[in-house]
């Protein structure tokens, strides 16, 4: 559960430290369509961590709610692989268009 948070608040900070660094407008709605509705300000960046730590606090709700050892593990697991996938996009978007 630390480490989810660790990773979600990592995901969190790391565009607003490098904002300096992004150009003014970076893609990160990648099911759009071409163009312009893909691009958003650098600090859109925090939307998906945000919504992270949303889904690891439900999770932990979740887990406290159910006795099934099995559920909880798997929801615990689930909010980690979450922060995880968060942390890296996050990180390989800023890489591909940031400017370090």
């Amino acid at each position: 559960l630390a480490a989810s948070v660790l990773f979600s608040i990592s995901a969190i900070s790391i565009p607003i430290i490098f904002r300096n660094n992004l150009p003014p407008v970076i893609p990160l709605f990648y099911g759009l369509a071409e163009g312009e509705n893909q691009l958003v300000n650098p600090l859109f960046l925090t939307i998906p961590a945000g919504l992270g730590l949303l889904i690891i606090l439900i999770n932990t709700l979740l887990s406290t709610i159910i006795s099934n050892n099995f559920i909880k593990r798997s929801l615990i697991l689930s909010s980690f692989a979450v922060s995880l996938l968060v942390f890296i996009t996050t990180v390989k978007i800023l890489l591909l268009v940031g400017s370090f």
